[in-house]
């Protein structure tokens, strides 16, 4: 493929459809574009054998390099298999230095896995599932469980509920 690079290439963050991680890395590669796809070999067991396969670390995650200009011309053929990660409206991008950690761990070690970020009392946070999913509010720490805090303004109070940590992400 013929470069239209223009600006200085970035680390942007594409997610795929989770099942088809193979299929948008192959489309990438078919368009002749630069891009990693953190994968660990991990030994997978069934009730009548077992098998090393490769295994998305990132899941649904693929960090692709390119530029603004080249960005724009690859949904042109992508056909809904992935989209760019946003942040704060933008397209997000990640350090140089953050891919070559994320290659290092992925080589290093044989049992690796993500963690998202601990949530601390007073964060603030959406919940992600559950009839109350899309609401932001603050957390608070009572008797080992998470609180979820809404505040009503008119009403001069907070209401509360138990929600499990999983269904919480940090804004």
């Amino acid at each position: 493929m013929t470069s239209l690079s223009q600006g200085p290439k970035k680390w942007y963050v594409i997610v795929s459809k989770t099942i088809h991680y193979k299929k948008a890395a192959t489309k990438l590669e078919r368009l002749g574009l630069s891009f990693y796809l953190p994968l660990q070999r991990q030994l997978h067991y069934w009730s009548d054998r077992k098998k090393w396969i490769d295994v998305p670390i990132l899941s649904p995650y693929i960090f692709l390099l390119t530029d603004d200009q080249e960005r724009k011309l690859i949904f042109q053929s992508s056909h809904n298999l992935f989209y760019f990660l946003k942040s704060g409206g933008r397209p997000a991008t990640v350090r140089e230095e953050e891919i070559e950690k994320i290659k290092l761990l992925c080589h290093a070690s044989t049992n690796m896995k993500m963690e998202p970020p601990s949530i601390t009392r007073g964060d603030l946070v959406e919940i992600t599932s559950g009839p109350l999913a899309g609401m932001n509010g603050y957390t608070l720490w009572e008797n080992g469980k998470h609180r979820f805090l809404i505040r009503i303004l008119s009403l001069g109070q907070f209401a509360s509920v138990d929600i499990d940590s999983s269904c919480l992400k940090v804004c």
